[in-house]
C-alpha cells in the first residue's frame, strides 16, 4: 500500500512540475491555452488536483496549510481564474519529495529557521528599531532641503532600507553634509546587521547537520550485526572514529590483491563484490573486516552499484577499539568465519 501511495505522490508531483513550468512559458507567450490540445491537458491536470485534493481529505482528515494553499489554487482555476496561482503548489511539490536526499539538506534549513525563529525575529527587530531610528534623523536633516523625498518618515524609510541593506539605488541620496554623513554611519551599522542573522543561520545549520550526521551514523553502526554486542559507549567511540567516503556509481572501492586496510560500512546506496557470482551488498551491510583480521589481501574487487555513502574504518582505529573491547575481534572473527563457510 506504502508503494503504492508513493508512486501517486510521484505521478502528482511530475504533474505539478509540469504545470508550474508551463506557467512560467505560458507567461513568456509560449504555449498559452488557446491550443485546443494544450486547453484539454489543462483541464485534466486540473482534476487531477481535484483527485488528489479529495484523496487527501479522505486520508488527512485535517485541513493543513498545503491542504488550505491547494484548495485555494483549485478553487481559483475552476471558479475564478483571476490570478494563475499554480506557482503556490511549489509547497505541495517541496512536500512531496522532501525525504529525497537532495532536499534533505532544505529541510534541515527550515527546521533550523523554525529552531532559531526567536533569536531571528530578535535581530529582525533591531535592524526595524535602527531603520526608524536612522529614518527619523535623516528627515529631520534633510525634509527643509529635499521635502519631495524626505517630506515625511515613511518616505524616508525607503532610503533607510535600501542603505541599511547597501543597495544603494542612488534615487535618493541626501545633499546635506550631516546627511551623508549619517548615510556612511548607516551602511556600515547596515553590513553588520545584515550579517548577524546570517550568522546565527549558519552556526545552527551547521550544528544541525553535525547532529543528524551523528545520528545517522550512530544507527547505521548499531544496526550492523557486527556491533549489536557492543555496549553504547563503544558504539559511540566507533562512530567518533568513521570517516564519509562517497562513492560515484561503477567507481571502485578497492580492487582484489590490494593491502587490506579498512572496513567499510554502507549508509545507502548499493556495492557489487565482483566474484564468480557476483554479491550486491546494501544499506546496513559492511565489507572489507576479513582482509583486516587475516592481514591478507582484498580477495575481491567491490565496485558500486549506485551513488553509495560508505563509512570506513581503519585498520589503526579497529586496532585500538578492540584493545579497548575484545569482544568486537570476537565478533569479526566469527563473521569471517561464517562468510568463508558460506
Amino acid at each position: 500500500m506504502k508503494k503504492i501511495l508513493d508512486t501517486l505522490n510521484k505521478f502528482f508531483g511530475a504533474v505539478i512540475a509540469i504545470n508550474i513550468l508551463h506557467q512560467i512559458v505560458s507567461s513568456a507567450g509560449y504555449l498559452v491555452l488557446d491550443q485546443p490540445i494544450l486547453k484539454t491537458l489543462y483541464f485534466i491536470s486540473i482534476s487531477i488536483f481535484g483527485i488528489e485534493l479529495i484523496l487527501r481529505i479522505f486520508v488527512e482528515r485535517k485541513l493543513s496549510f498545503l491542504l488550505s494553499i491547494d484548495g485555494l489554487v483549485l478553487i481559483n482555476q475552476v471558479f475564478f481564474s483571476i490570478y494563475d496561482l499554480r506557482i503556490l503548489r511549489l509547497f505541495r511539490l517541496f512536500d512531496i519529495f522532501s525525504q529525497s536526499r537532495f532536499l534533505l539538506p532544505t529541510n534541515t534549513l527550515i527546521q533550523t529557521i523554525i529552531k532559531q525563529r526567536n533569536a531571528l525575529l530578535g535581530s529582525q527587530i533591531m535592524v526595524i528599531s535602527i531603520l526608524l531610528v536612522v529614518s527619523t534623523f535623516i528627515y529631520f536633516l534633510e525634509s527643509s532641503v529635499q521635502p519631495e523625498v524626505f517630506g515625511s518618515i515613511p518616505s524616508t524609510m525607503w532610503w533607510g532600507i535600501a542603505t541599511l541593506t547597501t543597495v544603494g539605488y542612488g534615487d535618493v541620496v541626501p545633499m546635506t553634509d550631516l546627511g551623508k554623513l549619517l548615510a556612511s554611519f548607516t551602511m556600515l551599522v547596515g553590513i553588520g546587521m545584515f550579517a548577524l542573522p546570517a550568522a546565527i543561520l549558519a552556526s545552527a545549520y551547521y550544528e544541525e547537520i553535525q547532529k543528524k550526521n551523528f545520528l545517522v551514523s550512530f544507527e547505521a553502526i548499531a544496526s550492523v550485526p557486527l556491533f549489536q554486542e557492543l555496549p553504547i559507549g563503544a558504539v559511540g567511540k566507533i562512530n567518533e572514529k568513521l570517516q564519509v567516503v562517497l562513492i560515484s556509481e561503477h567507481e571502485t572501492i578497492f580492487s582484489k590483491g590490494q593491502e587490506a586496510d579498512s572496513m567499510f560500512i554502507i549508509e545507502y546506496g548499493k556495492v557489487k563484490v565482483e566474484i564468480d557470482q557476483p554479491v550486491y551488498l546494501v544499506a546496513g551491510d559492511y565489507f572489507g573486516e576479513m582482509g583486516l583480521l587475516g592481514n591478507a589481501p582484498r580477495n575481491a574487487t567491490i565496485t558500486a552499484a549506485d551513488d553509495t555513502k560508505l563509512l570506513e574504518l581503519t585498520k589503526a582505529d579497529l586496532a585500538e577499539l578492540s584493545e579497548e573491547h575484545p569482544g568486537l575481534f570476537k565478533e569479526l572473527e566469527l563473521s569471517v568465519s561464517n562468510r568463508t563457510s558460506d
